[in-house]
C-alpha cells in the first residue's frame, strides 16, 4: 500500500509549523499557510486510513481467575499490567493466531478474545516468550482479517507511529506520535536474561493496551505495545513496544517447534561508562565490557576471558549489552559465530559454535517426558476448581498458598504409561517425587529432572478418593 503522504511537496512541515504557530498566536492565517492546512489535513487522512486498516485485527483480551503476581513494578518504569484482567492482542492470521503480551495473559486461569465484530472466543496459550514479554493466543476461528506485518528494523527515530488498543476498558482507540528511542532499555521484564529493546514513543497508551499493535504510516504492525515509563501508572509521555522483528521470530519458534529456540552465549555484560573507561585506559565508550563467563558454555570454550571488551558480533558493532543479545537470541544453537574482541589492548577474532540455554534445554526435555507419559496438563481455572470441589480449604490442606498455579490433568492418550496406571482426566498433580508442584513451569523442569529409566511417584488428588500416588516409569 503507497504511504498517503507520498505527495507531501518540500517545505511542507515548515508550512505546518507555521499554520500551528499563527494559530497559537491568534495571528490572522494568511494565504500560503493553506498549504500547511492541507498537509495537516493529509496527515488525518492518512491516520484515518490506517485506523480502517488495522482496527478489525485489534482484539479484547479479557482474563479472569487468580493471576500470579510475580512480575516487578520498578519505580519508574512498569509494565501496562492487566488488573482488572483487560489487555490487547493482534491477530496475525485467518485461522485465529494472537499475538500478545506475556504478562497480559500470564497465571490467568480462563481467557477470552473479543473481537472488532463483538463476537467472543475462548482462547488458549499456544506458547510464549517471556524473556521478550510476548504470547502467542489460538481461538477457533476462520476468516479473521489479520494485520500486516512490517520491519522494525526499518524505523528511525522521528518516524510517525500509531497505537490502537483497548485503554483502561473504553474500547478501541487510536492515538499517535513519533518514535522517540530505539534499542531501549529498562528493566522492565523481571529475568536476568531478559531481552529488552524496545521501540519508544509518545504515542498515548495505558494499561489495556498491553498487546495492542504499534503501527507504521503504511498500516503496518511494527511493535507490540507493553510498558509504559511512569509515577503514576498511566501514561505521561513515554510508551514501550516490543519491536515486530523480535516478536516474529518468537512466534515462528513457537509456531514451528512449540518453543523458543535461541542460541547461547553464556556471559553477563555490563556497558562501558566513565569508571570502566578510565579502568581500561580508554578514550571513547568502545564496544561491551565481559564482566563474567559462565562454566560449560560456549564462551567459556572459545577462551573468551574476564575483562575482554567486544566490538563486534558476527560483523555487527555492539556498544550495549541487549545489541548483543539480538544478534545471538535471534541465532539457533549450533549456529557458527565470530566474535571481534579487544584484551589489553590487542584485537583478536574467536569463533565459536552457539549452544542452548540449560533452563531452555531442561524445560524442552520436561515437555518431551510429559508427551511420553502420555499426559496433557494445564493450570486449573477457578470455574473448573469449583465444578470439583477443590475448595480453597482443600487447597490450604495440600500446601498451596494464594496466587499459585495448580496443575490439573485435562487429558491423557489410550494405552500410554498414565493410561495404564489408572490416572484420570482433572486429577490434580500435587507432588513429583515429594516436591511440591506450585507452577507449570515447575512442574515441568521436575519432569525434567527425573532419572530416565527408572519409576517416579507421582502424587494427584481426586475428588472422590483424595490423594493418591502412581509411580510412572521415566523414558530417556
Amino acid at each position: 500500500m503507497k504511504p498517503l503522504l507520498a505527495s507531501i511537496r518540500p517545505g511542507a512541515a515548515s508550512a505546518s509549523l507555521l499554520l500551528v504557530m499563527c494559530v497559537l498566536a491568534g495571528a490572522p492565517v494568511r494565504a500560503h499557510a493553506h498549504s500547511g492546512e492541507d498537509q495537516l489535513e493529509s496527515l488525518g487522512l492518512a491516520f484515518r486510513a490506517v485506523y480502517r486498516q488495522a482496527e478489525p485485527s485489534v482484539v479484547l483480551v479479557e482474563t479472569s481467575g487468580n493471576r500470579a503476581n510475580s512480575r516487578r513494578r520498578p519505580f519508574f518504569h512498569r509494565p501496562m499490567e492487566p488488573e482488572e484482567g483487560v489487555g490487547s492482542g493482534t491477530i496475525v492470521s485467518d485461522d485465529g493466531y494472537i499475538l500478545s503480551n506475556h504478562h497480559v495473559v500470564k497465571g490467568t486461569d480462563d481467557i477470552s478474545v473479543i473481537l472488532s465484530d463483538r463476537r467472543s472466543f475462548p482462547a488458549e496459550v499456544v506458547g510464549f516468550d517471556s524473556l521478550i514479554d510476548i504470547a502467542v493466543l489460538k481461538i477457533d476461528a476462520e476468516g479473521l482479517p489479520a494485520a500486516d506485518l512490517g520491519s522494525s528494523d526499518e524505523l528511525e527515530i522521528g518516524d510517525w507511529v500509531l497505537a490502537i488498543g483497548h485503554p483502561l476498558k473504553m474500547g478501541a482507540t487510536l492515538t499517535h506520535g513519533i518514535v522517540s528511542a530505539l534499542g531501549r532499555e529498562v528493566d522492565v521484564i523481571e529475568s536476568r536474561h531478559s531481552i529488552e529493546s524496545f521501540i519508544q514513543t509518545n504515542a498515548v497508551i495505558n494499561p489495556g493496551n498491553s498487546g495492542g499493535p504499534l503501527l507504521n504510516l503504511r498500516g503496518e504492525v511494527v511493535g507490540i505495545n507493553t510498558a509504559i515509563s511512569t509515577r503514576t501508572g498511566y501514561f505521561i509521555g513515554y510508551g514501550l513496544a516490543v519491536p515486530i522483528d523480535l516478536a516474529r521470530k518468537a512466534m515462528s519458534d513457537i509456531l514451528e517447534h512449540g518453543r523458543v529456540v535461541r542460541g547461547y552465549l553464556g556471559v553477563d555484560m555490563l556497558e562501558i561508562d566513565q569508571d570502566l573507561m578510565d579502568r581500561l585506559e580508554m578514550d571513547t565508550a568502545r564496544g561491551v565490557y565481559l564482566d563474567s563467563i559462565h562454566t560449560n558454555t560456549p564462551a567459556n570454550s572459545s577462551g573468551i576471558l574476564r575483562g575482554d571488551v567486544l566490538l563486534a558480533v558476527d560483523g555487527v558493532e555492539v556498544n550495549h549489552p541487549n545489541e548483543v543479545q539480538i544478534v545471538v537470541y535471534s541465532r539457533r544453537p549450533g549456529d557458527a559465530l565470530t566474535l571481534s574482541i579487544t584484551r589489553q589492548g590487542e584485537k583478536r577474532e574467536i569463533s565459536l559454535i552457539l549452544g542452548e540455554r540449560e533452563e531452555d534445554f531442561r524445560r524442552e526435555m520436561g515437555r518431551r517426558r510429559i508427551d511420553d507419559l502420555g499426559l496433557t496438563v494445564q493450570t486449573l481455572s477457578s470455574a473448573r476448581a469449583l465444578e470439583l470441589g477443590f475448595t480453597s480449604e482443600i487447597a490450604a490442606e495440600l500446601g498451596f498458598v494464594g496466587g499459585e498455579e495448580i496443575i490439573v490433568v485435562v487429558d491423557i492418550e489410550s494405552e500410554s504409561p498414565a493410561a495404564a496406571k489408572g490416572i484420570r482426566v482433572y486429577d490434580v498433580i500435587t507432588e513429583v517425587d515429594q516436591y511440591r508442584v506450585s507452577t507449570m513451569d515447575e512442574f515441568v523442569r521436575f519432569v525434567s529432572r527425573l532419572e530416565a529409566g527408572k519409576s517416579a511417584l507421582f502424587w494427584f488428588w481426586r475428588r472422590d478418593r483424595g490423594i493418591d500416588v502412581r509411580a510412572l516409569r521415566i523414558r530417556g
